[in-house]
């Protein structure tokens, strides 16, 4: 039967196939259509299809080429896109989990999404870090956006952080934004929630509002930070993120 062979590299990029149309998807196939290093890693069914995740070794086929996860959303076809994500972080956790953190014996794997000790008998699972990522709005017309040191491109987005221990997820809002921006926020509200395999994150979505303060920007994280009103918006991410999907929606009450 036709399988779907999600397949990355010791770089975590993933094997696309290129059509004729210049086109991409996820290699489906029978068979890998290519060498692989390590036991396949089961995926809940795609499009009523088998899928896996492998790691290959070796050359791919001329009709093969490796792309950076992000950029696959760009090229993929959605579903196919967002079944990489949970494939990359399972090829991860089998790959990078190899010795018990309790008694240093060797761990295999148990599931498709755990492992054991050999020693000690400890079980693991893949692991997903909570994260939340909040736009903040003053009055209709004005939404904080910061530039963040890591952003490769100039884009305003949103303030975001983990989770901490002992932190409830309306703690995590409240504490980042005062964090990154010095100012205090009312009227939290969930959204929704997004998958973020970079790498095995859970985001999720809030909108806030505006209570008091004036702007100091944590300079260890950010670049700048600002009130921007909603007619004059700067560059933003693109809408495969959270950020851009919170900032389209709040575009959208206009």
């Amino acid at each position: 039967m036709k399988t779907y062979w999600f397949a990355f590299n010791e770089k975590s990029e993933i094997v696309v196939e290129k059509n004729a149309e210049d086109s991409y998807k996820i290699p489906f196939a029978e068979t890998v259509p290519f060498a692989i290093k390590q036991e396949t890693i089961t995926l809940p069914e795609l499009n009523g299809c088998p899928a896996k995740a492998v790691t290959v070794d070796g050359e791919l086929p001329s009709t093969h080429e490796y792309s950076g996860l992000r950029d696959s959303y760009f090229k993929l076809p959605f579903e196919e896109y967002y079944a990489a994500g949970k494939a990359s972080e399972l090829v991860s956790f089998h790959t990078n989990t190899r010795f018990c953190a309790r008694c240093g014996k060797e761990m295999v794997k148990k599931t498709d999404i755990s492992r054991v000790c050999t020693g000690c008998g400890k079980e693991i699972w893949a692991p997903v870090q909570p994260a939340i990522i909040v736009l903040v709005s003053k009055g209709k017309d004005e939404v904080l956006l910061a530039r963040a040191k890591n952003f490769k491109r100039p884009y305003y987005g949103l303030v975001a952080g983990f989770v901490e221990t002992g932190e409830s997820i309306e703690e995590t809002v409240r504490r980042e934004v005062m964090e990154e921006t010095g100012l205090k926020i009312k009227n939290i509200r969930y959204w929704k929630s997004q998958p973020w395999p970079y790498p095995n994150s859970l985001m999720l979505g809030f909108f806030a509002d505006y209570e008091s303060g004036e702007i100091k920007i944590q300079e260890e994280e950010l670049v700048d930070c600002r009130w921007f009103n909603r007619h004059a918006m700067p560059e933003t991410p693109p809408s495969l993120s959270m950020a851009g999907m919170l900032i389209a929606e709040w575009l959208k009450d206009d």
